[in-house]
């Protein structure tokens, strides 16, 4: 692994906790000048330990009233699967996509507008990997009782 000293390690983990705070208060808290914070930031994302910045959004907000864990196992797993879970994983109701080891090789999460949707999307999965994808399952969120609901370092209900 790079180099990467106990700092920088503290930054990453307050970052996790509160991605929107300024270079000014993690400066403070790191016992670091805010150019110093910066330059850590820019480190740390060139080598890749931040990989991007977001917003945890309510998906009711967005229309997006059905939210869904699924499972698909194949019976072939290649690098030309990768290349179409990675077109899987990019589209905006997709929430999180792994590959996983186990029965099923893919979990996600995904949102939708209704059941009708999540029909719909089931049925293009089956579409795309053809008889290669041999099972899949969907298993709705009834709740959720941890989310990535931190803000200002305090978690929300």
């Amino acid at each position: 692994m790079p180099r990467v000293d106990e700092r920088d390690r503290e930054l990453l983990r307050i970052l996790r906790e509160n991605g929107r705070i300024t270079l000014t208060e993690l400066g403070r808290r790191l016992g670091l000048s805010p150019a110093s914070v910066k330059n850590r930031l820019e480190k740390l994302e060139r080598l890749g330990a931040i990989k991007g910045y977001s917003g945890v959004v309510e998906p009711a907000f967005l229309g997006e009233f059905v939210s869904a864990l699924l499972s698909l196992r194949f019976e072939h797993f290649d690098e030309t699967l990768r290349v179409e879970l990675r077109k899987v994983a990019s589209l905006k109701n997709v929430e999180f996509l792994y590959v996983k080891s186990g029965d099923c090789q893919v979990i996600m999460k995904a949102t939708f507008e209704d059941m009708e949707n999540l029909r719909r999307f089931i049925e293009s999965l089956r579409a795309l990997f053809g008889r290669n994808l041999k099972f899949i399952e969907a298993n709705l969120v009834e709740e959720e009782l941890k989310d990535c609901w931190i803000a200002s370092g305090e978690v929300k209900p």
